[in-house]
């Protein structure tokens, strides 16, 4: 499904239409937090690798698709088609980040977190664009009273009398990513205090709430096998901002932190394989396993979250 309409005689797509607000929400952050000079080849870099970072991955992870399915490789190269990917995206703007840094001998810490102000904001509206597309469909779901009396949470196929029902996950992401924009306002004053944390607030926050949002999808989008690619990077990103914090901090604060990402990797694996219907522990369902998994989420953000806040880094 690639859903389009009509602009001044052109054809233009709604997925492409939400693409181009959300850069335009990106940019706008970037001009009220950086030097214009930083603020203008921030914004060039981010739109060019971020649009090649996030085709580069999808093309990585598809490969097969291109030269044994299509049986063309340079299919790749056709941006237009569709393909993209959200980690993908985000590691291109990582690396316009650090070339927007050297080249305005501005730290990388003040970049990034200029970047992650409106970041959850863009996000939402890229959610929100995926309803346009194959993406953000979700598990089926069998109807009840959830699907009853909160029928907006859940995407309907009718076929003659019998009806589907799916996670709205797409929804369920751009929701996240306006309460993702909303904290990180809510504490920016905070986090302000010193350069980096507003970056590693955020993404410790995306991180984990994606990790939950990605085990819900149905799409086939980034599938290795049974690896979820957009799960792994969301899991390493607290993993990441975690051991960042941890520099020069005591033995127990290290100890408590790393065991308990431990126990909650080891915990979404053991979910994972329950939802995939591998493993099977009690009575498996989609409403135990989830509730779950979000606890162990918000285990696996408390880690780096109590660093940010504690008083070492006040």
């Amino acid at each position: 499904m690639d859903t389009t309409f009509i602009f001044l005689g052109l054809t233009a797509h709604a997925y492409g239409a939400c693409a181009a607000v959300a850069a335009l929400v990106l940019l706008a952050g970037l001009y009220k937090k950086l030097p214009q000079g930083a603020a203008a080849l921030m914004g060039v870099l981010s739109m060019v690798l971020g649009i090649a970072g996030a085709r580069i991955l999808y093309c990585v992870c598809n490969l097969s698709t291109f030269t044994e399915t299509f049986e063309n490789p340079w299919l790749m190269l056709n941006f237009f088609d569709g393909g993209l990917s959200m980690p993908g995206m985000i590691a291109g703007l990582l690396m316009a980040a650090a070339i927007t840094a050297k080249a305005s001998k501005i730290s990388f810490a003040r970049v990034m977190d200029a970047l992650c102000v409106p970041m959850g904001l863009s996000i939402a509206v890229l959610r929100f664009g995926e309803q346009f597309t194959d993406l953000g469909v979700g598990k089926a779901v069998n109807e009840g009273f959830a699907t009853e009396k909160l029928a907006w949470l859940f995407q309907q196929s009718r076929m003659g009398v019998a009806v589907e029902y799916r996670l709205n996950v797409w929804a369920y992401e751009a929701v996240a990513g306006v309460l993702i924009f909303a904290a990180v306002l809510f504490f920016l004053r905070r986090l302000s205090a010193c350069e980096g944390r507003t970056a590693l607030f955020f993404f410790s926050l995306y991180g984990a709430s994606q990790v939950i949002l990605e085990s819900m999808r149905d799409d086939g989008h980034m599938l290795l096998i049974f690896l979820r690619i957009g799960q792994l990077a969301a899991a390493l990103m607290p993993i990441i901002s975690c051991a960042i914090l941890l520099k020069g901090r005591s033995r127990r604060a290290k100890l408590i932190s790393w065991l308990t990402i431990l126990i909650c990797a080891a915990v979404l694996v053991v979910l994972e394989f329950s939802l995939d219907g591998r493993l099977t522990i009690g009575n498996p369902t989609l409403l135990r396993d989830y509730s779950i998994m979000a606890a162990v989420c918000i285990g696996l953000f408390a880690p780096p979250c109590a660093l940010l806040f504690s008083r070492k880094s006040a």
